[in-house]
C-alpha cells in the first residue's frame, strides 16, 4: 500500500499543468505509463541497492535468494524503462503483470511470517492487505500499458 501511494504521488505530480502540457503526457493514461515507468525503475533499482532486505522476502523454498533478489529488480527496471516508450509499453506492461503475478509468494510468505522477521517496519495486517492489492497494480499496469482498450473521455488530450 505504501508502494500504491508512492506511484499514485507520482502519476498526480504529472498532472500538474505544465507537465501535462507536454504531448507525451497529455491524456492520463499516458501519465500513468510515465508514473508506471518511473516507479518500477526506482523499486527495482531498490533490489541493488538494499539487496539483502528483499532476499528475506524470498520465500525458503527457493534457492539462491540473491539471484531472484536481483532478477526481479533488473525485470522491474526493465519493464519500468518499456513503460516509458510507446513501441515497448504493450510488451513491458504485460511482463510487469507477470512479474507482479510472480512476486505473488514472496508477499504470502511476508505476511505468514511473524512479526519478528517482517522486513519492512509495518505492523501485521499491512503484509496481508498488500496481498490483494498485487491485484490494483495489475489493473493499474493493464491500464497504464494500453492494454485495457476502454476509449472514454478521459483518454483525450487536455487542451493546453
Amino acid at each position: 500500500m505504501s508502494f500504491a501511494l508512492v506511484l499514485l504521488g507520482l502519476f498526480l505530480v504529472l498532472h500538474l499543468p505544465p507537465l501535462r502540457r507536454r504531448p507525451s503526457l497529455s491524456t492520463p493514461v499516458l501519465r500513468a505509463a510515465m508514473a508506471t515507468g518511473l516507479f518500477f525503475i526506482g523499486a527495482g533499482v531498490m533490489h541493488f541497492v538494499m539487496p539483502a532486505r528483499y532476499d528475506a522476502l524470498i520465500p525458503p523454498q527457493l534457492p539462491w535468494p540473491r539471484f531472484w533478489t536481483l532478477l526481479s529488480g533488473a525485470l522491474e527496471v526493465a519493464g519500468g524503462v518499456g513503460m516509458l516508450s510507446v513501441k515497448t509499453r504493450k510488451l513491458a506492461a504485460v511482463g510487469l503483470i507477470g512479474l507482479l503475478l510472480a512476486i505473488l509468494p514472496a508477499n504470502i510468505h511476508e505476511a505468514m511470517a511473524n512479526q519478528a522477521s517482517h522486513v519492512l517496519p509495518f505492523p501485521d495486517w499491512y503484509f496481508w492487505v498488500r496481498i490483494p492489492f498485487q491485484l490494483v497494480y495489475v489493473a493499474w499496469v493493464t491500464w497504464a500499458g494500453g492494454l485495457w482498450p476502454a476509449r472514454t473521455r478521459a483518454s483525450e488530450p487536455v487542451p493546453g
